[in-house]
């Protein structure tokens, strides 16, 4: 049962109460200053930086909404409102918006996206992961953060930040992936949390990690590990490219179920479904059929882009027939059987002697965390902020 405080919050800024310390991230004072230009569909860089702008202003609007009592829904759609004013509409795909957002609550880790019926409101005991896109030229920002009002889970967030801090800082150029994922491991296993009188170690969950970004797609095809998986990984290093950086750490658990499976363990509500197309499909569908004309509308406004059946009006069954056969991915809500878990993640490129940070700010900048990091590798770091 959800807790509901007496005094709600007002997203239109009416406050009615004194709320706690928004912890996990510092507050945002300064406006991002969006490009005017749009850049070159050819500007890799060019693309990334402006997509990354647009997601730390949408990140700053929003902060001043994130209280006890505001709706998961409003959540959403306030990080759409902010995204699509900000695009650039005659070129941005789906108004900008990279992916729907994922709001993941305590237990769940990720990929959860309310329905536009959801009544459920964000509680002052909860630890809150935020996820979502933005994006310019098919080139995608994927960038995450955890919120919280409560000091004791403090460990919790500090251990996931600084897993996250010491992955950007190691990430390079033919750096081994599988003593990379290994080293994070160790950063986030390094720290404990006292909740309700007893201890727990922060564990890495093993079977999610961070991914390659390629133009259009937003897992490019490449897992990142942030545990120990040397033997997968023997003789896998990065080279150049665009890569998500992100770490998920748990107070009990160290592995994610999708919600199915998780139902048989409590009862559990998937709300909106997250989607994108698969674009290695052939389609052989009848062309006056709802399976065909719902895939070809969906081609045309989202193309590759990952979206939720809240964007469109449809059948679910068609949606569903779609999916059952492999024309649509779709991506189930994420869950530890038990815990509270946290997130985060920036999205950089990496070159030669070059290492670029697109989704960094004020509010969850990685580079106050250096002074407490062993770094081996720094690659003439370039941050944009």
């Amino acid at each position: 049962m959800i807790y509901i405080i007496k005094k709600m919050f007002n997203i239109y800024g009416n406050y009615v109460e004194i709320y706690p310390k928004l912890r996990g991230v510092e507050h945002i004072f300064n406006q991002t200053n969006i490009p005017i230009e749009y850049p070159s569909d050819t500007d890799i860089i060019k693309s990334l930086e402006y997509a990354g702008s647009i997601h730390k202003e949408v990140r700053r609007f929003l902060q001043q909404h994130l209280k006890p009592g505001i709706k998961l829904i409003d959540i959403a759609k306030l990080i759409e409102i902010k995204t699509i004013e900000l695009s650039n509409q005659d070129k941005s795909i789906n108004n900008g918006i990279g992916f729907p957002v994922g709001i993941a609550i305590n237990e769940c880790v990720s990929h959860w996206h309310p329905s536009s019926s959801n009544k459920t409101i964000l509680n002052k005991e909860d630890v809150m992961k935020i996820d979502f896109g933005t994006e310019a030229n098919g080139w995608i920002i994927d960038s995450a953060f955890t919120i919280c009002f409560n000091r004791k889970y403090d460990n919790l967030i500090d251990a996931v930040k600084e897993a996250t801090y010491y992955g950007i800082n190691n990430i390079g150029v033919d750096v081994n992936i599988g003593e990379w994922g290994k080293e994070i491991q160790e950063v986030m296993e390094s720290y404990e949390i006292t909740l309700d009188g007893k201890t727990h170690p922060i564990k890495s969950i093993s079977n999610i990690g961070g991914h390659n970004i390629t133009k259009g797609i937003i897992h490019g095809g490449l897992f990142l590990p942030i545990v120990d998986l040397r033997k997968q990984f023997k003789n896998n290093r990065f080279i150049e490219g665009v890569y998500a950086v992100e770490t998920f750490g748990s107070t009990k658990d160290n592995y994610a179920y999708e919600e199915s499976e998780i139902k048989l363990i409590k009862d559990t509500n998937p709300d909106s479904t997250l989607y994108r197309i698969n674009p290695y499909k052939k389609s052989n569908l009848n062309y006056n059929s709802e399976s065909a004309k719902l895939f070809n509308y969906i081609k045309k406004r989202f193309d590759t882009l990952p979206f939720t059946n809240r964007y469109i009006e449809s059948n679910e069954n068609v949606l569903k027939n779609l999916s059952d056969n492999n024309y649509l991915y779709s991506y189930s809500p994420l869950y530890v059987k038990q815990g509270y878990t946290a997130q985060y993640e920036h999205t950089l490129y990496i070159g030669e002697n070059k290492k670029i940070i697109f989704s960094n700010g004020e509010d969850y900048w990685f580079i106050n965390k250096l002074s407490n990091i062993n770094i081996n590798i720094i690659n003439n770091i370039i941050v944009k902020i």
